[in-house]
């Protein structure tokens, strides 16, 4: 695979890897904290031909270069099975209790991200062999789930806004929802956007479960529709609905502005 050529990974050490996982895709890009013009995405799909975890192995063992030692690598867990507890209810010896009770079958490993400024956690699944092989294969990961990027997100936005929020977050064919009430979180969700009409039906389901009042509270959405007409019904509907803007500390082409998740565009915010 090439590279661009300002990224030597003679000097692997200098950059950020980040691996994302989604139900069936599998992308990576590498950046730098200290060199905004350092950005190279890459994204896959998954064929049947394999099972997901030979997949995953067969892409590791083909770029090599993933197991190199990275200034950072972290994996990001993109799935509906996550759910959130409050930090007063929290006990890391009972996290398998929790998947059992939330997702009834429990087929994977059970892993949780700590958000200390929301102060809950956030208990994920991910499936055991791909979360024991990238462990031994590449240099030191730390695993969080999708949520643990958008959330804080959300609520920073929400808290600078007058009455309550809802986000709708467009990704790999899901839509994830978030609303608050200033900085308080009322719910939170991810489900398939695969339908136009069903995933209109799910976002307004769920504004009208919270009894949101479309004169005064706003929808904000972000990333990349599958069907672009869901965003002109829901303006149709919603009378206060705005776009989620993002300065990022990386040049990506305004071309991957729209296309990237908006997970990875909070993280190029980051560095």
């Amino acid at each position: 695979m090439f590279l661009p050529e300002n990224i030597d990974l003679a000097h692997s050490e200098s950059y950020d890897l980040s691996i994302r996982l989604t139900p069936d895709g599998f992308s990576f890009f590498i950046h730098s904290a200290n060199d905004p013009s350092i950005f190279h995405f890459k994204e896959t799909s998954l064929g049947s031909k394999f099972s997901y975890v030979e997949n995953i192995k067969r892409l590791i063992f083909d770029l090599g270069f993933l197991s190199q030692p990275f200034h950072r690598t972290s994996v990001t867990v993109v799935s509906p099975k996550y759910t959130l507890v409050p930090d007063a209810f929290f006990e890391s010896k009972r996290v398998e209790e929790i998947a059992r009770y939330n997702f009834h079958q429990v087929e994977g490993s059970v892993h949780s991200d700590y958000l200390v400024s929301e102060k809950y956690h956030i208990v994920y699944l991910i499936t055991r062999e791909v979360h024991s092989f990238l462990t031994r294969s590449l240099w030191s990961p730390t695993f969080h789930h999708q949520a643990s990027l958008l959330l804080p997100l959300f609520r920073s936005r929400s808290s600078e806004n007058d009455g309550r929020c809802c986000f709708v977050d467009f990704h790999d064919n899901h839509v994830s929802i978030a609303c608050y009430n200033n900085a308080n979180l009322l719910t939170t969700n991810m489900f398939p956007a695969t339908h136009p009409r069903d995933t209109l039906y799910g976002i307004v389901s769920i504004w009208e479960k919270l009894a949101f009042d479309r004169s005064t509270d706003t929808l904000i959405l972000s990333g990349n529709p599958p069907h672009p007409e869901i965003v002109d019904e829901l303006k149709e509907l919603f009378p206060k609905v705005e776009q989620l803007h993002l300065e990022l500390n990386t040049h990506v082409n305004e071309e991957q502005k729209r296309s990237l998740p908006t997970d990875i565009l909070v993280k190029l915010c980051e560095s």
